[in-house]
Formats: structure tokens, sequence, C-alpha cells
């Protein structure tokens, strides 16, 4: 089977630079064109079945993604954004002071982001056959942990700068996934699409 891990459009704390967690910062108009043009790259993928983080920038760009398919949109709060608990909402400059100060951030352990994730990703390969595509539309350090589990930590967090509604598609192996192309922004994907 296939899986097609998709990051939400863009949002104003995207633009800001701020740590955007579990808040739940709606698309803005650019992200909102994104999501269309991320719709539009994926309107022939024939998805079996479409889930999405249930904060509304996820929602929202899944929903756009599902108006080329026969499919609802099902919330799954395992695909959730990780919590920063305090950082939420700074600039780099402030997660900065605040962490140079040793001040507690809550944050969630990044093996429990990673953990959460894959449970994620595996139960999709138990629930849905060999020849099915299942889109996720999540979140940045979401889908970046995934990549780096599967990777080995070759790509991924602290590594890969995910675009807005890029596209990350993995293949399940026997045993194992394989990581097909990682962060194409839909223009990107239209091409490796067609080179296939």
């Amino acid at each position: 089977m296939e899986l097609y891990l998709v990051r939400h459009g863009e949002t104003d704390w995207n633009v800001q630079g701020k740590l955007q967690g579990r808040e739940d910062v709606p698309l803005n108009e650019d992200g909102r064109a994104q999501a269309g043009l991320c719709s539009e790259a994926l309107s022939g993928a024939g998805f079996s079945a479409i889930y999405s983080s249930p904060l509304s920038r996820a929602v929202d760009t899944a929903a756009q993604i599902a108006v080329y398919h026969t499919r609802k949109v099902s919330l799954d709060p395992a695909l959730i954004e990780r919590d920063y608990g305090k950082l939420s909402g700074m600039t780099k400059d402030q997660r900065e002071r605040w962490e140079s100060r040793g001040m507690p951030t809550g944050m969630e352990p990044w093996k429990m982001l990673a953990g959460r994730a894959m449970a994620a990703v595996d139960g999709c390969a138990r629930v849905y056959g060999e020849d099915e595509r299942v889109a996720l539309v999540s979140h940045g350090a979401w889908i970046n942990s995934v990549l780096a589990v599967i990777s080995r930590h070759k790509i991924g967090t602290g590594k890969t700068q995910l675009k807005n509604t890029c596209i990350s598609v993995l293949h399940r192996e026997p045993k194992a996934w394989e990581i097909v192309c990682y962060n194409l922004s839909p223009e990107e994907y239209i091409e490796w699409a067609e080179a296939q």
C-alpha cells in the first residue's frame, strides 16, 4: 500500500516564524490557495481514505483534497501536531532566550511523538490492502518524525524543513516502510508523478 503524508497549508504563524503546536491557527489566504493546488496535484491519486489531524489548518487542507475523491475526511487525534508546551507561539529568538535560561518547556518528548505517529502509520497498513492509497494530512513535526524513524534519522526531524502542503509518499514493503519521495511541493509532485 501507499501512504501520502501531506502537510497543511500556510498560516500566519508560519509566516511570522512562530512555533505552532496544538493551537488551532487557521490557514491564511495563501494557505487556502496552496491547499487548492495540492488538491489538484493529488486529484488522480485515488485515495481509499483521507485522514486528518483535528486542527483546522489540517482539516481545511484535507477537505480540499477530498473534493476530487468520493471520500469523507476522517479526523484522527493521533495525527495532531507535537505539543510544544511553553514554546508554542514563540519565535525562534524567543525560544532561544527561554531555553538559555533553563526554563522548563513542557514539550511532548520526541519519542512519544514518533511513537504515536508510527502507530498511526502502521495502523493503516493493518486496515488497508496492498493496492490501496491513503492520505494522512498532518503537521511538520509529525511528518518529520515519521521520516526520521523510517530513514533512521537521515532525513526528518532536525534535518528537513518541510514546505507547506508538501507531499511525501511511503510504500509498504512486506515488513517495513520505504520512503518513495518526500517534501515535494504540489508542482514538484506533479513532475514526479508524470515521470513514474
